[in-house]
């Protein structure tokens, strides 16, 4: 199977154009700070999923960790944003619900390898 198939991707890959989109709305003075460290934090993670979806056996874990650490700091993020007002309550806890599943995901595929 393909790593774009596995839901771990999709799912990282929806929560990505999600925060892109949303980063639009931020306000000029968080735009390009707070709203782009968050978007480059997704990608970073949906980089890790890709690169662990084809390396070899050895170095899954590596890359699975990598993806599982950029995932508490976008957590952080996207928290921030919230505090700050750059993003609702629903938004929050819609952004929130997707990382926690990303998060289960990654772990049992960690678990797994």
């Amino acid at each position: 199977m393909l790593i774009q198939e596995s839901t771990v991707f999709k799912s990282t890959y929806d929560a990505l154009k999600e925060v892109h989109l949303l980063r639009k709305k931020f306000e000029k003075s968080e735009k390009y700070s707070l709203g782009e460290t968050l978007e480059r934090a997704m990608l970073d993670i949906l980089l890790h999923i890709i690169r662990a979806g084809s390396a070899k056996q050895e170095w899954k874990i590596a890359a699975i960790d990598d993806a599982l650490g950029k995932l508490e700091e976008s957590k952080i993020l996207v928290r921030l944003a919230h505090d700050l007002k750059q993003i609702s309550e629903k938004q929050y806890l819609g952004l929130a619900e997707q990382t926690q599943k990303i998060g289960r995901m990654l772990g049992g595929w960690r678990k797994a390898t």
